[in-house]
């Protein structure tokens, strides 16, 4: 059976930004929050027993861990916000992190771009940013079924 995750990062207090997401968050089996904006998932308490969430270099006060690991249907996770990995350079730390923790899909925010990449059988995936302005305001959704996963980038603009 099919796994699905909603994967959001860099909020920075656009709160509203996050209960647009709702529907996908109704359907998801995980949503995984990238750091910028713990505070902002107040947004989205209705699913807090799904969220998988790590803090930011902005998040502050929170005391929330700087990286998780976790399985969902069969795969295992490394999510992180980035910004300890210096993720604005290279990922070869990430690369690094991922194969010592045996990760195959590593989430990653900080940048606010939204990209997804492989490098040597380990999947990348940054959500960007749910706070950026215009068209670059972007998250992401992972369906895992028979442990391969496909990853999309979605733009905010289309949720409504």
């Amino acid at each position: 059976m099919a796994k699905y995750l909603t994967v959001i990062s860099d909020s920075h207090g656009a709160r509203s930004n996050l209960s647009r997401l709702v529907p996908d968050c109704t359907v998801s089996d995980k949503i995984v929050f990238l750091g910028d904006g713990v505070s902002d998932l107040i947004e989205l308490f209705e699913f807090e027993d799904k969220i998988v969430k790590v803090a930011g270099n902005c998040d502050f006060l929170s005391r929330e861990r700087k990286r998780a690991i976790f399985e969902c249907g069969g795969v295992v996770f490394l999510a992180v916000h980035g910004d300890e990995y210096g993720v604005k350079t290279s990922l070869s730390r990430l690369k690094t992190a991922a194969k010592s923790f045996g990760a195959k899909v590593v989430l990653y925010g900080h940048t606010h771009i939204p990209k997804i990449s492989e490098e040597d059988g380990i999947t990348f995936i940054n959500p960007g940013s749910i706070s950026a302005r215009g068209s670059f305001e972007t998250f992401a959704f992972i369906t895992v079924e028979d442990k391969i996963v496909t990853a999309k980038i979605i733009p905010l603009s289309n949720r409504k």
